[in-house]
C-alpha cells in the first residue's frame, strides 16, 4: 500500500466498480423490511453542488447505509428540482436556454454525487421536467381540485421586483431579498392555495399514533396550531366596522385594556384614523410591512407601535 493516500487514483477505480454491482439497488418485492431514505432534491440551478447538498447528503447517506447493514431494503433515490423560477432566473442571468442549462446542470451535479461515494439508488433517478414525472403531479393536482381541496384566494405575499417572484419569510433578511438585495414589496395577489387545514385535527389526533420523538410531536403540534376557543367582535366607534378577534379564554375579556393590530390590518382602516395620526400611522405601517413575518415574530428585541387614535 502507498504511503501517501491519493483519492485521485484510487476513489474512481472503486467508484466504478460500485457502480457495475448495484450494491444500492432497491429489489422489488423483496421479503426484507422496506426503509425509504429521501433527501431534497435539489435545484440544478448552480452550476453544482455546494457545501450545503454536500452536508445534508452526507447525513441521509450514513442513515441508508446503517439500514442496509441492519438488513433492510433501502430504497435512497436522487433526483433535480429542476422547474421553476430558480431555473428560470439561472437562465435568464446566463442566457443559457433552461433545458440546455438543466441538462448540463444535472450531469455535473450527478458527477459530484457520484464523486463523493455517496449511495443513491440512480435507477430510481428523477427529473421534474420529464413529462412522464409532471403528468403525476398535474394529475395530484386535479384529483384535490375534483375534491374541493385546491381553491384560488387573494393572500398577503412578499414580492420581489428584481426576481419577479414571490419570496418565503426566509428570504427576506433586513426588509430585502436575500438573492438580490432588492426591497422586498406587500402585495396581495391572487394563487392556488390547498385546504391542508382540513386534516389539521386529523393531524394532531394521529400524532398519537406514530413512532416520533416527543420533541418533534411537539413541533408539529405547534406548528399546526390547532387551539378551541371563540370568536369575538370589537366594534370601532364612530364606524359601521369592527374587528373579530380569537380568544382561548373567553372570561377574561372583560379585563381587555388595549388592542394590537397587525400592519397588513391597519392599512386596511387606515381611512378611519384621525388626521393628526395618519402621517405616524402610514409610516410605521411602511417600515412593518418590510420586514418578514418571520423577523416580525422572531426578532429579540422590544415591541414597537404606534397609537391609531381609535377606539373600540
Amino acid at each position: 500500500m502507498n504511503e501517501k493516500y491519493k483519492p485521485s487514483e484510487i476513489e474512481p477505480r472503486w467508484q466504478k466498480k460500485w457502480e457495475k454491482k448495484p450494491l444500492y439497488k432497491a429489489v422489488d418485492f423483496a421479503k426484507k423490511k422496506k426503509f425509504y431514505a429521501l433527501v431534497e432534491f435539489p435545484y440544478p440551478s448552480g452550476e453544482g453542488f455546494h457545501i450545503g447538498h454536500a452536508f445534508c447528503h452526507t447525513i441521509i447517506d450514513i442513515f441508508a447505509r446503517r439500514k442496509r447493514m441492519a438488513g433492510f431494503n433501502v430504497l435512497c433515490p436522487m433526483g433535480w428540482d429542476a422547474f421553476g423560477l430558480p431555473t428560470e432566473n439561472y437562465a435568464i442571468r446566463t442566457g443559457i436556454h433552461p433545458a440546455k442549462a438543466t441538462k448540463v446542470n444535472t450531469d455535473n451535479f450527478r458527477r459530484q454525487a457520484k464523486q463523493l461515494g455517496m449511495s443513491f439508488n440512480w435507477e430510481r433517478e428523477i427529473d421534474t421536467t420529464d413529462p412522464n414525472y409532471y403528468k403525476w403531479t398535474q394529475w395530484i393536482f386535479l384529483q384535490f381540485f375534483k375534491h374541493g381541496l385546491a381553491y384560488k384566494a387573494e393572500t398577503p405575499v412578499r414580492w420581489c421586483p428584481s426576481c419577479k417572484i414571490i419570496l418565503a419569510n426566509e428570504e427576506i433578511v433586513g426588509g430585502k431579498c436575500e438573492r438580490c438585495g432588492a426591497e422586498a414589496e406587500y402585495r396581495r395577489q391572487l394563487q392556488w392555495l390547498l385546504r391542508i387545514t382540513k386534516y389539521a385535527d386529523r393531524l394532531v389526533d394521529e400524532l398519537d399514533l406514530v413512532n416520533y420523538p416527543d420533541y418533534v410531536k411537539k413541533s408539529q403540534r405547534d406548528w399546526i396550531g390547532r387551539s378551541e376557543g371563540v370568536h369575538l367582535d370589537f366594534k370601532i366607534k364612530g364606524s359601521d366596522k369592527k374587528i373579530t378577534v380569537f380568544t382561548t379564554a373567553i372570561d377574561t375579556v372583560f379585563g381587555t385594556t388595549f388592542m394590537v393590530i397587525a400592519p397588513e390590518y391597519a392599512k386596511k382602516l387606515i381611512n378611519l384614523v384621525p388626521q393628526e395620526n395618519k402621517e405616524t400611522i402610514s409610516n410605521y405601517i411602511a417600515v412593518a410591512l418590510k420586514r418578514s413575518e418571520l423577523e416580525r415574530q422572531t426578532e429579540e428585541k422590544a415591541k414597537t407601535g404606534a397609537k391609531t387614535g381609535l377606539e373600540v
